[in-house]
C-alpha cells in the first residue's frame, strides 16, 4: 500500500507545460525552435506550427527558454498562474546579423546529435563496405531532356526540324506546358559484383539499349550508364560527385559541416520505425546537402534507410541549376547475425541552368533499382579484374520489348515509351545528323565512314623546321569491323623535305574480361629528343603540338616492334616490348668524343631494345571504347604507380649500341577535404650505362606559345637541358573557390584560384657527356651554342611557380608562370598562358 501511494504521488507530480513559439510582430509560427528548461537537458523542438510540449517532474524556480538561430532568445519563469495555460513564447528578429549563429545553454545540446553520434557508432557495421561480399541484379533507366523550350529555341532551325520531326508523336510537355525534346535514352541490366580486402566492385552489362542525337559509341557509353557509376555511398565521410569531392551529411565531422533538426515524431518505412532528421549545410561555400534523412531506431542499430537530398545552390559548380539525391536501403542478414544494408532504389537529377538567354535547360534523369541480394558468396579475385565488362550479346537484339517488360521493375508510360523513337526520329533530320557527326568527330577525333575511321584530325597538318608543311591522312577501324582485330596506320609528306612517312599497327585482343592483347607496328616517320621522355599522362592533342615549330635535334626513326599487354590483376597492368630501331640523326651528331676538324658527322644508331612497363592503379577506371582501346573515365583519391625498364641489347640484328634505362612515375588526384585539390605528378629516371644522345633524357618543355600544358615546364624550351638521371615534380592545386569565394564581388563571378608548381632536379654523368651533339641549324642560321641542350646543375632545380584563375565565363583558365633559376639571356623568365575547358 505505501508502495502504490508512493508511486501515485510521483505521477501526479509530472507537470506538463505546453505553449507554442511564435514571431513577434507578425505572430507566425516558428517551428524547429529549440525550447528547453534552463539549465537541465530537458528540452524539445517545435512542430511546423511552433507548439512544443515539455514534462517536468516541478516548476518551483524553473524557466524555460526558447532559442532559434537568427532571432534574440526568450525566456519566462514558470509559476503556478502559469504552467497550467497555454505558453505563448516571441521571438524578436536579431538586429545582428552572423555569418554563423551558434546558440547553446551549458547543458543542452540537439537533440539530434546524439542519433547522429550512435550513427558513428554503428557505422562501420552498417556500411556496406563492410560485407565481405556481395551481388545484385540492377535495372538502370536514364534520360536526358531539354526542357524549358522558349521562342528563342524554337526558332533555331535544328530546333524547328526535331519539333516537326514530333509531329506524328503524342507531345510530352513540361509543369509550364512547353514541350520537351529527349536527346537521350538508355536502359541497361546489368549485375552488380563486390568484394573486400582490397575492395574490389565490377559491374557486368547483360543487355543495353541507347538511342542518342550525338556521338555513336554505344559499347562505350554502355559501360558509363549503368548503376555502378551513379552509386553514392554516404557512409564515407565525402564521395565523388561531378569530379568534386562532396560531404557527407553523416561524416564523422558532422558538427562542424550541418545543422540538423529532428522531427518529433518517428516515421515508419518498410515496417522499421525510423527518426526523421532534416539537415542543411553550416555555410554556403561548402559542397554539401540540404535534404532530409531517415535513421532507424536502437533496434536496427541506427542504420541508414533513406535519405533524400539537394544540392547547396551557393555550392561553386558551372552550369547546374540544382541536383537532386534519394537512396533507399534494404537489410540483408549477415552470417554473424548482424544486419548490412544495400541500396534497393537510387534516382538521381540534375538540371543544366541557362547558360544564355537564348538556351534552354538540359534534364538528366537517372533511376536504379537493384534486388536479388546475394552476400558472402564471392566469385574468384580474378572475376573482378574488370571494373565494368560487357557480354558479348549485351548489344544484340536490343529492341524486343518483350524482354525489356519482363526485366524493368514498374512499367513505363505510353510516353515513356515512345522517347526511343522520338530520339530515331529526330536523330533522321539532316541538321541532326550534320551536328552529331560533327560531335562525334570533336569527342573521338576521327571522322568515321562505317568500320572505318578516317584520322587522327589534330594531325592532319603540322609545320615545323624540318617538314615545313607536313601533311598527314590515317585511319583506324572499330568495332564494326571487329572486336577482337584492330588497325591503323599513316601517311605524311613533308614539303620541305620531300619525304614521305609511313606507318601502321595491327592488334589482336586476346581477352577483354581479363584484359590481355598482342600487337605490332612498323614505322617510318620524323621523331624529335626529347618525345621519348614524355609524361606518361600526356595528351594526343599536346603530342601533335610536338609536330610543330623548331624541332632543334629532329631525326628519321624507321622501327619495326611486337608487344603483349595484360592486367595481371585489377589495376596491375604489364606491357612487354621487343623492338628493332634505326635512327638517322638530323643534327650534326658523334657517337664518341668530338667532330674532327670540327666537321659534323651524322652517326647512324642500330639498336635492339627490350621494354617493360609495369602500372598499378586501384583508382583508375578505364572503359573499351569503339576503337577497341581503353580509356580512362574516373579516377579517385587512390594513385597510380609506374615503372618502366628498357635495355639496349648490343650485337643483335646489327645493334650499334647498348644501354639500359629505369624510369617510375606516380600520379594522384588527392582531395584535401574543404582546401580544395592537388594534382601532382612526380617522376624520376636513371640511365645505368653510356647511352646514345638521342635516348638521353631532356624535359619536356612547351613549345606552343600562350597555350599552358600541364604536363610540361611551360617556360622551359624543348630540349633545352638534358641528362641521365633526373626527377620532377608538377603540381596544380584548386582551391575549388575557398579561396575566392570569400570575396563578395568574385563570388558572383564563379572564379576559382589555382596554384602552380614545378620542380626538376637533373644531372649528367661524365660517362655520357663524351658524345658531340648540336642542335640542327635553321636556314640561315649561324651556329649558337646557346641553342645547345645543357646538363641540371645536380645541386641547383629548375623551378617555375604560378597562380591563376580558371572558370573566368565557365571555359577560359589564365595562368602566370615564374620561372626562378636558371636564367639566361634568352630565357623565357615570365609568361601568361591561356587554357580553355568545360568542368562542372
Amino acid at each position: 500500500m505505501t508502495c502504490l501511494s508512493l508511486f501515485s504521488a510521483s505521477t501526479f507530480a509530472q507537470i506538463t507545460i505546453k505553449g507554442q513559439v511564435i514571431e513577434q510582430g507578425s505572430d507566425l509560427p516558428v517551428p524547429f525552435a529549440s525550447v528547453y528548461i534552463e539549465g537541465t537537458t530537458t528540452g524539445t523542438l517545435t512542430s511546423n506550427n511552433g507548439y512544443f510540449s515539455i514534462t517536468i517532474d516541478d516548476y518551483n524556480g524553473k524557466t524555460i527558454v526558447a532559442k532559434f538561430t537568427g532571432y534574440e532568445h526568450t525566456t519566462k519563469k514558470l509559476t503556478k498562474a502559469n504552467f497550467n495555460k497555454k505558453l505563448i513564447l516571441k521571438l524578436k528578429e536579431s538586429s545582428t546579423q552572423l555569418d554563423e549563429v551558434v546558440i547553446k545553454s551549458k547543458k543542452w545540446e540537439n537533440p539530434a546529435w546524439a542519433i547522429l553520434r550512435s550513427i558513428q557508432k554503428n557505422k562501420n557495421d552498417n556500411n556496406i563496405r563492410d560485407l565481405k561480399s556481395y551481388e545484385y541484379d540492377s535495372y538502370t533507366k536514364s534520360d536526358i531532356w531539354v526542357g524549358n523550350v522558349n521562342e528563342n529555341f524554337k526558332n533555331k532551325k535544328v530546333v524547328s526540324d526535331i519539333l516537326d520531326s514530333f509531329e506524328n508523336f503524342e507531345p510530352i510537355l513540361d509543369a509550364n506546358g512547353q514541350p520537351v525534346i529527349p536527346i537521350f535514352s538508355s536502359e541497361v541490366i546489368s549485375k552488380i559484383y563486390y568484394i573486400k580486402n582490397p575492395d574490389a566492385k565490377t559491374e557486368v552489362i547483360e543487355k543495353s539499349r541507347i538511342r542518342s542525337v550525338g556521338p555513336d559509341d554505344s559499347e562505350m557509353i554502355s559501360q558509363m550508364v549503368g548503376s555502378s557509376f551513379i552509386d553514392f555511398n554516404i557512409y564515407q565521410n565525402s564521395f565523388n560527385f561531378l569530379a568534386k569531392q562532396f560531404i557527407s551529411p553523416i561524416t564523422s565531422e558532422w558538427r562542424n559541416y550541418y545543422d540538423y533538426t529532428l522531427q518529433p515524431k518517428k516515421v515508419n518505412i518498410d515496417g522499421i520505425d525510423c527518426h526523421k532528421i532534416d539537415f542543411e549545410p553550416r555555410r554556403e561555400e561548402d559542397l554539401a546537402f540540404t535534404g532530409t534523412m531517415y535513421i532507424a531506431d536502437s533496434a536496427n542499430h541506427f542504420a541508414l534507410i533513406k535519405w533524400d537530398a539537394k544540392l547547396n545552390k551557393e555550392a561553386n559548380i558551372n552550369f547546374v541549376d540544382s541536383v537532386h539525391l534519394n537512396q533507399v536501403y534494404t537489410p540483408i542478414q549477415k552470417s554473424d547475425g548482424k544486419t548490412g544494408w544495400l541500396p534497393k532504389k537510387q534516382d538521381f537529377i540534375i538540371s543544366i541552368g541557362k547558360i544564355a538567354d537564348k538556351w534552354a535547360k538540359v534534364k538528366l534523369n537517372i533511376k536504379i533499382h537493384n534486388n536479388n541480394f546475394i552476400i558472402d558468396q564471392p566469385k574468384p579475385r580474378n572475376f573482378y579484374d574488370q571494373p565494368v565488362q560487357m557480354d558479348s550479346d549485351a548489344l544484340i537484339d536490343v529492341n524486343d520489348e518483350k524482354f525489356w517488360t519482363e526485366q524493368r521493375p514498374t512499367q513505363l508510360t505510353d510516353k515513356e515509351q515512345q522517347v526511343f523513337s522520338m530520339i530515331d526520329s529526330a536523330e533522321a533530320t539532316p541538321r541532326v545528323k550534320l551536328i552529331a557527326s560533327v560531335g562525334d568527330m570533336v569527342t573521338s577525333g576521327h571522322k568515321r565512314f562505317g568500320p572505318i575511321e578516317l584520322g587522327p584530325i589534330p594531325f592532319l597538318y603540322a609545320n615545323n623546321s624540318v617538314e615545313e608543311h607536313r601533311f598527314q591522312l590515317g585511319f583506324q577501324t572499330n568495332n564494326q569491323f571487329s572486336k577482337k582485330w584492330s588497325f591503323n596506320g599513316f601517311a605524311a609528306y613533308g614539303t620541305k623535305d620531300k619525304e614521305w612517312k609511313y606507318g601502321g599497327q595491327a592488334r589482336y585482343i586476346i581477352n577483354r574480361k581479363h584484359w590481355s592483347l598482342i600487337g605490332a607496328s612498323y614505322y617510318n616517320d620524323l621523331r624529335r629528343v626529347s618525345v621519348n621522355q614524355a609524361n606518361f599522362n600526356s595528351r594526343p592533342l599536346f603530342l601533335a603540338a610536338l609536330r610543330w615549330g623548331d624541332m632543334r635535334y629532329p631525326y628519321m626513326e624507321k622501327n619495326a616492334a611486337v608487344w603483349y599487354e595484360k592486367d595481371i590483376t585489377r589495376g596491375f597492368n604489364v606491357l612487354t616490348k621487343i623492338s628493332h630501331r634505326i635512327l638517322d640523326p638530323l643534327f650534326p651528331y658523334k657517337q664518341d668524343g668530338d667532330f674532327e676538324n670540327n666537321e659534323p658527322t651524322y652517326d647512324r644508331l642500330v639498336g635492339t631494345e627490350v621494354y617493360v612497363k609495369m602500372t598499378y592503379g586501384l583508382g583508375h577506371r578505364y572503359v573499351t571504347n569503339r576503337a577497341n582501346y581503353r580509356k580512362l573515365v574516373a579516377q579517385d583519391n587512390r594513385p597510380r604507380i609506374s615503372l618502366d625498364y628498357t635495355a639496349g641489347i648490343p650485337n643483335v640484328l646489327g645493334s650499334n649500341y647498348s644501354y639500359q634505362q629505369v624510369r617510375v612515375g606516380l600520379d594522384q588526384k588527392a582531395q584535401i577535404g574543404k582546401f580544395g585539390t592537388s594534382t601532382y605528378v612526380l617522376q624520376g629516371g636513371l640511365i645505368f650505362t653510356e647511352a646514345p644522345f638521342p635516348f638521353l633524357a631532356m624535359p619536356f618543355g612547351n613549345n606552343v606559345p600562350l597555350l599552358y600544358n600541364r604536363y610540361a615546364f611551360n617556360l622551359m624550351d624543348l630540349g633545352e637541358f638534358v641528362g641521365d638521371k633526373w626527377t620532377s615534380l608538377q603540381m596544380i592545386h584548386r582551391f575549388d573557390g575557398n579561396v575566392l569565394n570569400r570575396i563578395p564581388l568574385i563570388k558572383k563571378l564563379g572564379w576559382r584560384m589555382v596554384g602552380i608548381c614545378n620542380i626538376m632536379y637533373g644531372d649528367l654523368s661524365n660517362k655520357n657527356a663524351n658524345q658531340a651533339a648540336r642542335p640542327q641549324l635553321l636556314e640561315g642560321e649561324q651556329y649558337d651554342p646557346n641553342r645547345e641542350a645543357k646538363a641540371l646543375d645536380p645541386s641547383l632545380p629548375y623551378v617555375e611557380v604560378g597562380t591563376g584563375v580558371e572558370n573566368i565565363f565557365k571555359f577560359l583558365r589564365v595562368y602566370t608562370i615564374w620561372r626562378t633559376t636558371y636564367h639566361t639571356p634568352t630565357s623565357n623568365n615570365f609568361g601568361v598562358y591561356f587554357a580553355f575547358g568545360l568542368s562542372f
